[in-house]
């Protein structure tokens, strides 16, 4: 992390800015639903149609401001993204000129072109990844529990419960892939060297009559490399699967527990939106 953040000091101003725009796009997408809980229990609770039109165009205006920052925000962190990862390859090739025959050896090539092309390709769409969808999460999980919280304390719990069963749902998976995308580098690595070596030896293997044998290392690291990453994203499934089934859980418990609270007067009907 010291290394990234490393590359991307010089874009402090970019970074910034890019942060500023994704919580406005955040804060918008929390008013659109406080909006229009209120302004069906003042609006269409009293008949007041006046009301009513004022609040769908102040949902109207919250709505073109997280759309408008949700766009912005995707062009900058495309473009920090792209300036850090450009940074990392130059780096990498000035580098690369000081490396001794020896240097060249103990590396491979294969690894320096994975480390070129591959790593500086995942990190620009981890950069991209971590603004757009990993930064939101924290801030609209503590956001909506605590104004769920101050519309209703139950609900609030409810909603916290779900959260907490999430996370560790999360935290459990990413423990059970980060040893497998460790050997999946490392993979990567040697299908360079294998592709390399079977490109440049091709008429060395022909004439050695040696077309089987490459084939068979070919088919070895490349196979090694798919049964990897089918169980990754295996795991990934299966963790996408479990929040959207917690949160279609939870979404039935809201609007049965909310039902009962609205029944006993305890809180408004919109409130459940």
């Amino acid at each position: 992390m010291k290394l990234l953040f490393r590359f991307m000091k010089p874009y402090r101003a970019l970074v910034a800015v890019t942060l500023l725009v994704l919580f406005i796009d955040n804060v918008g997408t929390l008013l659109v639903p406080t909006m229009l809980a209120d302004m069906i229990n003042t609006g269409i609770g009293t008949g007041d149609f006046d009301y009513i039109v004022r609040g769908g165009l102040a949902m109207l205006g919250a709505s073109l401001l997280a759309s408008g920052g949700a766009m912005t925000g995707a062009y900058l962190a495309a473009k920090l993204a792209s300036n850090v990862a450009r940074d990392i390859r130059n780096a990498v090739y000035d580098a690369s000129l000081q490396f001794s025959s020896s240097d060249f050896e103990r590396f491979g090539t294969g690894s320096m072109i994975t480390r070129t092309l591959n790593d500086a390709n995942v990190i620009q769409q981890s950069i991209i990844a971590t603004i757009q969808l990993v930064l939101p999460v924290p801030f609209l999980s503590v956001a909506g529990i605590v104004m769920a919280c101050m519309i209703d304390y139950q609900m609030g719990i409810l909603l916290a419960v779900v959260v907490a069963i999430v996370l560790a749902i999360a935290v459990v998976t990413v423990a059970k892939a980060a040893p497998i995308f460790m050997s999946l580098q490392k993979l990567i690595d040697r299908m360079n060297v294998v592709l390399r070596e079977s490109i440049v030896g091709a008429r060395v293997i022909r004439a050695f009559n040696k077309e089987r044998h490459a084939e068979r290392r070919l088919d070895e690291v490349f196979t090694s490399y798919a049964d990897r990453a089918i169980k990754v994203n295996l795991l990934f499934a299966g963790l996408d699967c479990s929040a959207f089934f917690f949160m279609n859980i939870a979404e039935v418990a809201l609007l049965w527990l909310g039902g009962n609270r609205v029944g006993a007067h305890a809180m408004q009907i919109a409130s459940v939106t």
